[in-house]
């Protein structure tokens, strides 16, 4: 590793193919965007994964255990203070945001959801987008309106599914969970063709499970700019890591 690197945090686990998935993720784009070609070029980072925190989506769509999640959200951030920068995989775990910054105690965190919303602002202004972003992702994210919230504050319109189609995708979320990607990627599609065929051109792939969906032979329709938040905050972590950019750079 170069000195100049910096020592990249990484909060995981949830789920945990989606942690792992990540650093792999994080090889493959330090390779490419950094021409790493043996040990010492790669990032240093340590990964926090802690599959035992509370289910997300019960606590914040019936309350279930708040105070256990924001305490081991907490004490997940806590572990990972001698890092230079942290964050998070997982969308719906960003609205226990106030926690993790709590355990940081000021170490700096980029956050999945700023990173995303940077990259789908800066495309509607240069294609003079003006439709709905679509988003789709964990059932706790968007009850909890993690994205919502955010491109209401940016001026931007959004849709998102219905309460059934909104399940559907929560089970497909979970099928990944299980292991059944191949079952995931055909409850999934139905959902993906119905948000385009109500005129979305812009969707927000809000969940760290649908980019293990989605890959290789899963055909993604023609048309629709597709964000995909985990690879977009793997991205911006090399170029953080890497001292390409700031956070302040990357987010704004």
């Amino acid at each position: 590793m170069a000195t100049s690197d910096q020592h990249v945090g990484i909060i995981g686990g949830m789920g945990p193919d989606a942690g792992i998935e990540f650093c792999a993720l994080l090889l493959r784009k330090t390779r490419a965007m950094a021409s790493a070609s043996r040990d010492q070029e790669h990032l240093h980072i340590t990964l926090e994964s802690n599959p035992k925190i509370s289910n997300r989506n019960d606590a914040i769509e019936r309350g279930v255990g708040v105070d256990e999640v924001n305490a081991q959200m907490e004490a997940a951030a806590a572990a990972l203070t001698a890092c230079d920068f942290v964050v998070l995989v997982c969308n719906t775990a960003h609205y226990f945001q106030p926690a993790v910054m709590r355990g940081l105690s000021g170490t700096r965190f980029l956050s999945i959801i700023d990173v995303c919303l940077a990259k789908v602002e800066a495309h509607f202004t240069a294609v003079g987008a003006s439709t709905p972003v679509g988003i789709i992702g964990g059932k706790g994210c968007m009850v909890g309106r993690v994205y919502q919230d955010a491109l209401t504050k940016k001026g931007m319109e959004y849709f998102v599914l219905d309460e059934a189609n909104q399940d559907v995708a929560m089970e497909a979320i979970y099928l990944v969970k299980q292991g059944k990607v191949e079952e995931a990627r055909v409850a999934f599609k139905p959902v993906l063709d119905l948000m385009v065929s109500e005129g979305v051109k812009t969707i927000i792939l809000g969940c760290t499970e649908i980019p293990i969906i989605i890959r290789e032979n899963f055909k993604l329709p023609e048309g629709v700019a597709f964000f995909d938040s985990c690879d977009l905050l793997a991205d911006a972590v090399v170029r953080v890591a890497k001292n390409m950019s700031t956070i302040e750079e990357i987010t704004s």
